[in-house]
């Protein structure tokens, strides 16, 4: 089991976490707030893999609903340009059944606004 050893701001607003005294990791202020870490803590392995797969979902779910900001988007589309920002195709997946499941992503609701604008 490894212990934080230091939480330092990054480049922009990301938190970096050393583990056992070298980098590990980083993550969103949101997540480690939501976490709770602290230096000193014991981390286990699972739970540091844990972090970092809620980050890539986080920051993918991120994208995905600044690109729909924009305009409606298809499913499509919307994997293709999270594909470019080197999203995995299971954390893509999972971010688009969220994104469905609030209603933000429907392909026939994205067919007639093409329809409607042209």
């Amino acid at each position: 089991m490894a212990k934080i050893t230091a939480i330092r701001t990054g480049n922009g607003k990301r938190l970096h976490i050393s583990l056992d005294g070298k980098f590990a990791f980083s993550l969103e202020p949101e997540l480690a707030e939501r976490a709770r870490l602290r230096i000193e803590q014991e981390l286990p392995e699972s739970e540091s893999q844990k972090l970092v797969t809620d980050d890539r979902f986080y920051r993918c779910f991120k994208a995905a609903t600044r690109y729909l900001g924009y305009r409606p988007q298809s499913e499509f589309e919307l994997k293709e340009k999270l594909g470019r920002h080197g999203f995995d195709n299971s954390t893509k997946e999972a971010v688009i059944a969220k994104l469905k499941e609030q209603g933000l992503v429907n392909d026939s609701a994205f067919a007639q606004f093409w329809v409607d604008n042209r």
